[in-house]
Order: structure tokens, then sequence, then C-alpha cells
């Protein structure tokens, strides 16, 4: 395993904070708040770790620290951020540019689907 140096942390860390900046933007709409959609800006920067395999633990913490204050308690806490990181490791795997966005959008369909 490669030791982390500081630029990866530090990339990690800002995409951690974007994350979460883009979520609380979001508004209701980021924790369900408008009935049964549930839609996140920064869901978006779950491509990143296509191109910046360092994101992936920056977004999975990010999604973590949005989902404490989640009204749906434990389970998006658990599950959403479990949905994020399958997605993010996912992706960063992915071989092909244009299947970045895949992996984010089955991940999420799939585990926050059968949550909510």
């Amino acid at each position: 395993m490669q030791k982390p140096n500081a630029q990866k942390l530090t990339i990690a860390a800002m995409t951690a904070a974007l994350y979460v900046v883009l979520s609380y933007v979001s508004g209701e709409f980021a924790f369900g708040g408008a009935g049964m959609v549930q839609c996140r800006l920064s869901e978006a920067l779950c491509v990143l770790p296509f191109f910046f395999p360092e994101t992936v633990w920056g977004l999975f913490v990010g999604c973590i620290l949005t989902n404490i204050l989640s009204p749906m308690g434990a389970a998006d806490l658990i599950f959403g951020s479990l949905a994020t990181l399958i997605a993010a490791v996912c992706t960063a795997r992915v071989g092909k540019k244009w299947l970045a966005p895949l992996p984010p959008v089955i991940s999420n369909g799939v585990i926050i689907g059968a949550m909510i």
C-alpha cells in the first residue's frame, strides 16, 4: 500500500469539504425531505475517482459528515455512506471514461432506493 502524501490527503480533504457544502446547498432535496425524491448535487462528484483515485476516501468522509444530520437517522448514515463508498471504489476501477458515471447511478439506485 502506498504511503499517502500531503498532496493526496489535501485533495481528499477538499473533496470531503466540497461534498458537504454541495449537499447542504441542495437543501431539503439532499435528504429526501421533498417526499420520495432525494437529489444531491454532491453526488456529481462521484466521477472524480476515475481521474483522481485519492478522492475515494474524501467522498466517503464527506458523505458520512453529511449524513450525520440526516433525518433518516442511522440508516442513512450507514447505508448512504456505504453506497457512496461502493460507487467511488467502483468508479476508480472502471477502465473506460464513458463508464465512470454508471457505478454511482447503480449503487445509489439500488441501495438508496431500497432504503427509501
